[in-house]
């Protein structure tokens, strides 16, 4: 296996994974002018790449991200959100939160490909044991925050002892490892939309006053203009936007201003910040895009682009997101839920594949096997086969992006969910259980296959389409999304 460095014989691989992202918040998924979504940088990345219209990933945050770091179908990995702090002492192997110790992540195949690699942002797979951090899976360095959610502020998750936790969590190329001192951030109210009164680390972010996806973005900075470009680089970017608290720099919140005055947003101005913290990632991606053009690299690099999961459309619109015109949303199997934003870009693309759509399916698990392609290693797992736990199944996807054959590896998709199980006591189970009982321990809800069919079993929540304006004043009268609602196939 080779590596397709067009340029200096050495590449950049870049994966950039935003939580939370709806398929109508993406600019390239709405009518040109539509002023609600500013994606400038996003659009022009997908029109100088691959669109990757039917990419799927799982139907929420942790399994997505234990799929992609271990190349598995998350019912082979990890099909529940546990906290990360979950473990079951008889069981030293697998039973902890996330990716179970012995699986190989993708950060130890490319640095075994002589990669640098480095992870910034959310992780939420897996903190047990330092098998489980990143560094455990093989990044060099990392900025990172460990559970599903914390705040944009104060970087806090929780309370101990009546002092606020703080999720920070930094590890150096020099050898350390440990609380990000000094990056985090300390606010009065660390719980309003705009961070006011908030004052930054002497390490933390300058520019916005503290803010957590600003702390992330100026070490990315960093890390590019201080980089050895005869070391070829894995780059793996997972911000905390846009999931939940729905919060952002005011000069971000103010420049939508405009859906406030429409008089049709929700009480708390959902549409409005989710909508300017869509901009502001797009910025941070402009921004290292820049910095890469600059420093001659970003003709050997290949970005892919995905979100973990569809918008959430749940609880009348609380989190933000349209999946419009797809059914559904985070949380549920239905397109809206697991079928992502997603598109790779970047000069290492060969010319004609630029500013073309891919209707083939990709999963986010299959980028595990095309990055140990391009580096030149093989993506076999040989420590989790050792261990007896499931290989890999990921598909390279290499042909695809080269030009060199459109048809996809992959003729069809398991689609993952929960385990049904009739009691609570037992890690990873949900509580409700009113799937058929011989559906009760499957982890399987569907399948999606290539000749246009989508099989789906047992209870789905999260069945209803959004419109063109979601979430409004209208979906505060209505509980179609909650996820306790159910349409049984």
């Amino acid at each position: 296996m080779s590596c397709y460095s067009k340029g200096s014989g050495w590449s950049m691989e870049w994966v950039f994974r935003l939580e939370n992202y709806g398929w109508a918040n993406a600019g390239w998924h709405r009518p040109e002018g539509f002023d609600e979504v500013q994606t400038p940088n996003l659009d022009s990345l997908v029109s100088e790449g691959i669109e990757l219209d039917r990419h799927y990933v799982y139907k929420y945050c942790s399994p997505t991200r234990s799929a992609i770091q271990s190349g598995r179908n998350p019912i082979h990995v990890n099909v529940v959100n546990e906290e990360p702090t979950r473990y079951n002492p008889n069981d030293p192997v697998s039973g902890f939160a996330a990716i179970p110790r012995n699986m190989t992540g993708i950060a130890a195949k490319m640095a075994a490909g002589g990669y640098s690699t480095h992870m910034f942002g959310k992780w939420d797979a897996g903190m047990a044991t330092p098998d489980h951090t990143p560094k455990g899976r093989g990044y060099q360095s990392s900025m990172i925050y460990f559970h599903h959610a914390n705040n944009y502020w104060d970087q806090t998750v929780g309370m101990c002892n009546q002092s606020r936790i703080v999720d920070l969590w930094h590890s150096s190329q020099e050898g350390f490892e440990g609380p990000a001192v000094g990056f985090n951030t300390t606010c009065a109210n660390p719980n309003t939309i705009t961070g006011d009164g908030c004052k930054e680390g002497p390490l933390g972010d300058h520019w916005y006053h503290g803010y957590e996806d600003a702390i992330m973005e100026e070490q990315i900075l960093s890390l590019v203009e201080s980089h050895n470009t005869s070391v070829p680089l894995f780059l793996f970017w997972a911000p905390h936007m846009v999931h939940t608290p729905l919060q952002v720099p005011e000069s971000f919140m103010s420049k939508f201003d405009f859906i406030k005055e429409k008089g049709n947003d929700l009480q708390r101005q959902e549409r409005q910040t989710y909508a300017a913290m869509v901009n502001f990632i797009d910025e941070a991606i402009g921004n290292v895009t820049t910095m890469l053009k600059v420093k001659g690299m970003w003709e050997d690099t290949l970005m892919v682009f995905t979100a973990d999961n569809g918008g959430p459309v749940y609880y009348s619109g609380d989190g933000g997101a349209n999946n419009y015109p797809l059914r559904g949303g985070k949380m549920g199997n239905f397109e809206g839920g697991i079928r992502a934003n997603a598109f790779v870009s970047g000069g290492y693309l060969p010319e004609k594949a630029q500013g073309t759509k891919y209707e083939g399916f990709v999963t986010g698990w299959d980028w595990y096997a095309t990055f140990s392609e391009l580096a030149g290693v093989d993506p076999m797992d040989a420590r989790a086969a050792a261990a007896g736990l499931p290989p890999i199944d990921s598909l390279s996807m290499v042909d695809v992006l080269m030009g060199r054959n459109y048809t996809s590896p992959r003729e069809e998709i398991p689609i993952g969910t929960a385990h049904c199980r009739d009691t609570e006591s037992e890690p990873g189970s949900t509580s409700d259980c009113r799937m058929p009982p011989r559906y009760h321990n499957f982890s399987v809800g569907g399948v999606i296959r290539s000749d246009g069919l989508k099989i789906m079993v047992g209870d789905h929540s999260q069945a209803g389409w959004q419109g063109v304006y979601y979430p409004n004043r209208t979906t505060a009268r209505t509980k179609c999304f909650d996820p306790d609602i159910n349409l049984r196939f």
